[in-house]
């Protein structure tokens, strides 16, 4: 008697129909989890504020004040500093600047989105938010510290350039560091992060498994 030994054939269908409904999930669960992300950045962006206050105290010394929430809007950063500037009223006084750390951890809403509209357990979201959080928090603080010596160094003339600079901060690592802060960390984080902590469900997803790859390769 000859046994079946058919390999049943993965419904396509049905993968594509999950996946869907996942990202229309995630999309709706984004929508609200910008609301919370943006009326409580007080709140969640308060680590990062801190965090980079001390940075930035110990890079520039005493040519740091503090970083504190801006009275007006309150997701904002003013960042206050002992330089004496000359503002073009002709008043000197110490230079202090507004830094938006939001810009930083956009990617907080987006992974909220993503694992709520996956299918994972409830504990297991939680486990993923708070790492993502972390994660994130530690873009934000890199993103804050390196805007403000760029707007240190680039954007008030050439006497909080030169104090910039004789801190022992060079123009490169500002621009390295700034453009990976913008540009390029506050954009991935969210998504390795999402990856490595469901990858069951992005190999369900795209058709591929790391021990079917390695089982191909050793026939």
């Amino acid at each position: 008697m000859t046994e079946n030994t058919e390999v049943p054939i993965p419904d396509k269908t049905k993968e594509e129909l999950k996946l869907s409904e996942m990202l229309i999930l995630a999309s709706m669960w984004m929508l609200f989890g910008f609301m919370l992300w943006f009326y409580l950045s007080a709140f969640h962006g308060a680590p990062a504020r801190l965090a980079s206050e001390a940075i930035l105290s110990h890079i520039l010394g005493s040519d740091f004040s503090r970083i504190v929430v801006e009275p007006n809007q309150h997701f904002l950063f003013q960042v206050e500093t002992q330089i004496q500037f000359t503002f073009r009223d002709g008043t000197t006084e110490a230079l202090g600047f507004v830094v938006n750390p939001l810009i930083f951890s956009y990617g907080l809403p987006l992974l909220f989105g993503l694992v709520m509209g996956s299918d994972v357990s409830w504990l297991r979201k939680a486990v993923i938010m708070l790492i993502g959080y972390t994660v994130i928090t530690g873009v934000q603080i890199w993103g804050v510290v390196w805007s403000s010596l760029k707007m240190l160094a680039f954007n008030f003339g050439e006497q909080s350039h030169a104090i910039v600079l004789a801190h022992g901060v060079t123009d490169g690592e500002i621009a390295l560091g700034y453009q990976l802060g913008v540009l390029i960390l506050p954009a991935l984080a969210p998504i390795f992060v999402w990856v490595l902590s469901n990858r069951p469900l992005v190999e369900q997803f795209v058709g591929w498994q790391v021990g079917q790859s390695f089982s191909k390769r050793n026939r």
